[in-house]
């Protein structure tokens, strides 16, 4: 009985730590001990009759048999054996297996090893999510910095073609407006192809609001059936009375995006289902305090093979043929779906189809019953004096000539250090407008503060390239903010909505106020 002990605590111990445990004769090649739990991990319920070093590459993913194969080499000549493969379980399954152990020698020869096995499959797992977490969080930040510089090249762009076509209309010169329309047209086709990368990378300004799902969705449905083949059919289900808080535009390009890929993938007769319903945190039914709104859609098309799932969020990567998919369309989704604080699962297997969930908060009570108010007709103000701030030259000199053209007097500074003196020796001033994203110490919500200080009334319009995490918070009271690239008219309305209703010592404009100052 007590020479039973030892082996009983040991027994205890490795069912205790979850591992197997193994012995190979390496001359006979022969497994001469081998616990169940052993034979498990190969996915088997029960021992099996017969096992060795041949029978077990046979169950390790083709791919990963060369690991194990080095590492019985290296057990040879090292004396020690771990490593780490991928095994196929009978049914299919693929599990992370990572056997450890020692070998034996003979007269020189190496004869037997003897070790562990254990399960790593959910650690590998935990990696795997990390490692890809990772990789989109550089991305994102590579994307969100690519559309940022993009984006004051477009607001240059942008505004020049603007006053082009201003200008055009009062001349005689024949054929230079549609010039500039179409310019203009393709300034915006890429300022939406941005915007999607800062979807992407989380920055892109929402702006959260209820959203009723019953009738959006099939509005947003019926976007899709102009273009898709009379032989696609798409059905929209909603349970209950649902409703959304979200950016309704982002919302429906998310949507659409996935439409048009369920779409893509689907075969001639193909079926495109959209559901939406509300769940519990985890994705459970049925709803409970702790509620997100689930929009699910389904198609039974090609699918995605699981190599591939796993970037399918990768901005710029597409199983789309060359010249079909900008590869964008899932990274704006993904970055939508965090941003708003909900998430986005796929689930999908090769010739069966795609199942695409997106998550997003459901509105509460007061939230469900807010009504957005639409702004009344704004009269144009006479010609003020603006303080304009902005570190690029060529978006500076365009914002200028734009409020001009307006009849505003305008001041402009690159930085804050002379947007702070050029405060000094021109006030009072009747509006600032500045970007964020400045040089130096201070940022653009800072100027604004600062100048708030002075004048607690001035009226703020923020200029961004992008507006993420770190802005929460931070967007001075009663600011406008616009994103780049925007028309000279979106200016030019923002400018009448912030000095509709200034105070009578900040409406005056000095006679000299055709006179260019700069800082």
């Amino acid at each position: 009985m007590t020479a039973d002990v030892p082996h009983a605590l040991l027994q205890l111990a490795l069912e205790s730590a979850d591992l197997g445990v193994w012995r190979l004769d390496l001359v006979n090649d022969v497994e001469l001990l081998r616990s169940l739990r052993h034979d498990q991990m190969f996915g088997y319920r029960d021992l099996q009759p017969r096992w060795n070093l041949a029978v077990a590459l046979e169950h390790i993913v083709e791919d990963d048999r060369p690991i194990l194969a080095r590492a019985f080499e290296r057990a040879r000549d090292e004396g020690c054996l771990a490593c780490e493969f991928r095994v196929r379980w009978p049914d299919g399954s693929i599990h992370w297996i990572a056997p450890r152990g020692r070998t034996e020698y003979e007269n020189g020869v190496a004869r037997y090893v003897t070790g562990i096995i254990s399960d790593v499959t959910a650690r590998r797992r935990a990696d795997e999510e990390d490692l890809q977490h990772n990789k989109l969080v550089a991305m994102g930040q590579l994307t969100a910095g690519i559309a940022h510089d993009f984006n004051n090249v477009l607001q240059g762009m942008g505004g020049a073609f603007d006053l082009i076509e201003q200008k055009a209309n009062l001349s005689t010169v024949e054929g230079i407006a549609p010039i500039a329309r179409l310019g203009a047209g393709l300034v915006e086709r890429a300022s939406r192809m941005t915007h999607r990368l800062l979807a992407f990378s989380r920055r892109s300004p929402l702006a959260p609001g209820p959203v009723n799902l019953n009738g959006r969705l099939p509005e947003i449905a019926a976007l899709l059936r102009p273009t898709a083949s009379q032989h696609v059919n798409v059905s929209v289900s909603v349970e209950g009375d649902l409703c959304a808080l979200a950016d309704d535009a982002q919302l429906e390009t998310a949507l659409l995006n996935l439409l048009v890929n369920a779409r893509d993938a689907s075969p001639r007769d193909g079926y495109i289902s959209v559901s939406a319903a509300s769940v519990n945190a985890d994705g459970e039914t049925p709803p409970s305090a702790h509620r997100l709104l689930c929009i699910s859609v389904t198609d039974r098309g090609s699918g995605i093979a699981p190599d591939d799932l796993q970037r399918v969020f990768e901005p710029f990567f597409t199983t789309k043929s060359a010249g079909t998919g900008t590869g964008l369309g899932l990274s704006q989704v993904h970055g939508f779906a965090h941003q708003s604080g909900g998430r986005i699962e796929v689930e999908s297997a090769l010739n069966q189809g795609t199942t695409v969930r997106l998550y997003l908060p459901e509105c509460g009570a007061n939230e469900n019953d807010a009504v957005p108010s639409t702004p009344g007709p704004v009269v144009p103000p006479p010609g003020v004096r603006i303080l304009l701030v902005d570190d690029e030259p060529q978006v500076l000199a365009m914002l200028a000539a734009a409020l001009r053209e307006q009849g505003h007097e305008v001041i402009t500074a690159i930085d804050a250090v002379s947007a702070l003196r050029a405060w000094r020796a021109h006030a009072p001033l009747a509006l600032l407008v500045t970007d964020i994203g400045l040089p130096g110490s201070m940022d653009g919500c800072e100027l604004a503060r600062w100048c708030r200080s002075e004048e607690p009334e001035l009226p703020v319009i923020l200029i961004t390239g992008y507006a993420g995490e770190t802005l929460k918070g931070r967007i001075p009271k009663a600011a406008q903010v616009l994103v780049k690239p925007f028309s000279t008219s979106t200016l030019g309305h923002a400018v009448t909505k912030a000095v509709g209703s200034l105070p009578r010592h900040l409406r005056c404009l000095p006679a000299a106020s055709s006179k260019r100052k700069s800082l």
